[in-house]
């Protein structure tokens, strides 16, 4: 029989290479994955699984943005969805796509153990071939007891095979050699400790040996935690959704198709904003862009055209339904124009 007709014998899902990339709020890892695709061989399909602590994605529109296949996991962090519906959307994920990488971006706001138990073992465990997870810190918030005391924060350097040091341009001496310090004390010993800046990764690194033997120092961390909120309809074009855990309080909102915001206007009231983290992409009079803030460092760049503007935030205030009627104010008529 010729080669045209005989039958395609369906791939099958066998030891897919799969990281994750963890890190607390505001560490880059966003930056830091699509600075890994841009580093993807040509000939290789990698599809990215988001989750988000918010009900409203954000990260996947910017992966989408740039062309990554993805899927996310939004409403809580994986620790908490790790059972039916994290391996639903894993599933559905290497089913269609068939990727030849499997990169996971965990939220900010999780645990690890938990996501990494569910990856080796079970279901999994012929599918994934898990490698070195990687965490990125943002150094300066080793020397704050609000971070080192938490939790999640702890054990996501402590799992972690490949530790770095993002925002390094932002970092003095002192706060070079705490991160050091951090980083000679972990035990077993890390694979690989750098520091970088605007989330540059070593694509090699990907391909390092995951080390089972990392223990959580709180393995039984953020169980059962994660509420939700009800839904608040704040207009007659939108409502507001909202999550919260271990004292943060996540809000965000998907705004109508052609919703346009005064760019000045957002840009000024975004840049005010006392958050922990704020994500968004808006289609403004100026164009498209992504707005993110973190230890209130607004950063604003341009971006492809997503399907709707959207925003999340991520605060300890409750103080999100007067936030959103400000912002209802900045947008002003229709962006079809700018598609």
């Amino acid at each position: 029989m010729p080669r045209w007709m005989k039958p395609k014998v369906p791939r099958k899902l066998t030891n897919i290479p799969t990281n994750i990339v963890m890190g607390f709020l505001g560490a880059g890892k966003t930056t830091a994955i699509l600075n890994l695709l841009n580093q993807k061989p040509a000939d290789e399909k990698w599809a990215v699984l988001v989750n988000e602590f918010g009900q409203v994605g954000i990260d996947g529109s910017i992966f989408a943005a740039h062309g990554a296949i993805i899927r996310e996991v939004p409403g809580g962090c994986l620790c908490c969805a790790v059972g039916l519906p994290f391996q639903v959307a894993v599933n559905r994920l290497l089913t269609e796509v068939k990727p030849d990488r499997l990169l996971i971006e965990p939220t900010g706001l999780g645990h690890p153990k938990r996501v990494l138990d569910r990856l080796v073992g079970g279901h999994f465990q012929t599918v994934l071939d898990v490698r070195a997870s990687i965490c990125l810190v943002d150094p300066r918030k080793l020397g704050d007891s609000r971070y080192t005391s938490h939790e999640n924060f702890v054990d996501q350097i402590a799992l972690a095979d490949v530790l770095v040091a993002n925002k390094m341009d932002l970092a003095d001496k002192a706060v070079t050699q705490l991160f050091e310090r951090w980083a000679d004390g972990s035990r077993p010993r890390k694979a690989v400790v750098a520091q970088t800046v605007q989330g540059q990764l070593d694509v090699a690194w990907l391909d390092l040996t995951r080390n089972p033997e990392r223990q959580a120092s709180f393995p039984n961390a953020h169980q059962d935690q994660f509420t939700q909120t009800a839904e608040v309809t704040l207009t007659n074009k939108y409502q507001l959704k909202s999550n919260s855990t271990d004292g943060y309080q996540s809000f965000g909102a998907v705004f109508p198709e052609h919703s346009c915001f005064d760019y000045i206007r957002t840009s000024r009231l975004l840049s005010n904003l006392e958050a922990e983290r704020i994500k968004a992409v808006f289609a403004t009079d100026k164009g498209w862009f992504i707005f993110n803030a973190v230890d209130g460092v607004m950063t604003i760049v341009p971006c492809k055209p997503s399907a709707n503007s959207r925003i999340e935030i991520i605060t300890t205030q409750n103080n999100r339904q007067d936030i959103f009627l400000a912002l209802s104010h900045c947008i002003v008529n229709s962006c079809s124009d700018l598609d």
